[in-house]
């Protein structure tokens, strides 16, 4: 079967060129020339007897049993780096790889992996994080730390905390609210908002609507898109953030 299959540099240009739209994007990619991409590709289309791609002016375009045979090569690759990744894995030193949000591994798993190391020094750890569910390579890692209701087909899980969301303050702008109610606090700030495109985290008026539904006011603030520098601002005292415990 090995005479049948076409060299592996052959596929890995062609699958670059269907990706990229045009043999220069797959040059530049691949960081080759675009002689060697077209004599990649010539030669792939002498060993399958078959026009992998059409010229159109200026540009280059697959043709419709390209796109077909790139969807076998391209799920096949996939496999080959799976394996190959967890070849790898296999043949190094035990290990443990996470993936979490940047957040979580900051504040609540690094300072938990001293004990873990402490338990088996001999064990590897490496910490991945992604800003969204969908970042995470879940192929490429041991175990994955996320928020959500534990339902991922395929995959186990298990509920590690149930969390509580409560504002959070360094000491001296926590003081200025001693005794004072939540709506001050609400109208006055100054709140840093969390920026969630995705909608599932706690928001100041999520907060508010549970908490001090009576509360009119919500102050703008400040608006960044990483829990971790809201929580780094919130430490050296520029405003107020909702932190999560449990």
């Amino acid at each position: 079967m090995a005479h049948e299959l076409p060299p592996l540099k052959s596929l890995r240009v062609f699958d670059a060129c269907v990706r990229a739209g045009s043999f220069t994007k797959a040059a530049g990619e691949l960081n080759v020339g675009q002689p060697a991409v077209s004599h990649q590709i010539q030669a792939l289309e002498r060993d399958l007897g078959v026009k992998l791609f059409e010229r159109r002016g200026a540009q280059t375009f697959p043709t419709p049993a390209a796109l077909a045979y790139h969807r076998a090569v391209a799920a096949a690759m996939a496999d080959i780096a799976r394996a190959s990744t967890a070849l790898r894995r296999a043949a190094a030193q035990p290990g443990l790889t996470l993936a979490t949000y940047p957040g979580i591994a900051m504040f609540w798993l690094m300072p938990k992996l001293a004990a873990l190391r402490a338990a088996d020094s001999s064990l590897r750890v490496r910490v991945t994080t992604a800003e969204r569910d969908r970042d995470v390579r879940i192929d490429d890692v041991d175990c994955a730390i996320l928020f959500g209701d534990g339902h991922w087909p395929g995959y186990e899980s298990r509920l590690l905390v149930r969390e509580a969301v409560i504002p959070v303050a360094a000491p001296p702008v926590a003081a200025r609210f001693a005794g004072r109610g939540f709506a001050e606090m609400l109208a006055e700030g100054p709140l840093i908002h969390l920026e969630d495109s995705d909608r599932r985290w706690f928001t100041w008026r999520d907060w508010r609507d549970a908490r001090a539904p009576d509360a009119r006011q919500i102050d703008p603030g400040v608006r960044v898109t990483n829990h971790g520098i809201a929580i780094h601002q919130t430490l050296i005292g520029q405003g107020i953030s909702l932190g999560w415990s449990g």
